[in-house]
C-alpha cells in the first residue's frame, strides 16, 4: 500500500453554490473524487455564502452537510485572530469577497490547488499575490 496522499483541492464559492443547488452532475463528480481518495477542503466561511446565495432552497443545507461528510472531506473553520487577520490581509489584496477570500487565504497557506467553475474569476486576485494560486476549473463536457 502506498502512503502517497494526493494534494486536497479547495472547494470555491462556484462549487459550494452548485452543490447547495442540487447540481447532480458536480455531486456526482466530487463523489468520484472521494472515492478516488482526492481530498477536498470546504472553508466554512464561503459555506456560508453558499447558504447564503441558496435561501429558500428545501435541501441546501443538507446537500452541503452531505459533501461535508466524505470520507476525504475536510471543513476548515476560520479560527482565531491571526487567521481572520490572514483573510482581512487576503480581502484587502485581491478584492474578493469574504466568502472567496477564505478560500483564496487557504489555498495561499496550504499551497493548494482551488477546484472552481470559473477559472476566470480567479485570474486578476491570482496576480494581485506574490504566489499566484493555482486554479483548476471544472469544465462541462462539449456535448
Amino acid at each position: 500500500m502506498s502512503d502517497f496522499s494526493p494534494t486536497p483541492h479547495i472547494l470555491d464559492s462556484t462549487i459550494l453554490a452548485d452543490i447547495a443547488r442540487g447540481d447532480a452532475d458536480l455531486i456526482g463528480f466530487l463523489q468520484d473524487f472521494d472515492r478516488a481518495g482526492q481530498a477536498l477542503v470546504i472553508p466554512s466561511l464561503t459555506t456560508a455564502g453558499a447558504l447564503l446565495d441558496s435561501r429558500g432552497l428545501p435541501d441546501a443545507q443538507q446537500l452541503l452537510a452531505g459533501l461535508a461528510a466524505f470520507e476525504r472531506t475536510t471543513v476548515a473553520p476560520l479560527d482565531g485572530v491571526h487567521q481572520a487577520a490572514k483573510l482581512a490581509d487576503m480581502i484587502a489584496i485581491t478584492g474578493l469577497s469574504p466568502y472567496d477570500a477564505h478560500v483564496a487565504a487557504i489555498a495561499d497557506v496550504a499551497v493548494c490547488p482551488i477546484l472552481t467553475l470559473n477559472a476566470a474569476h480567479w485570474d486578476a486576485p491570482s496576480r494581485a499575490l506574490s504566489q499566484p494560486l493555482t486554479i483548476v476549473e471544472v469544465a462541462e463536457p462539449e456535448e
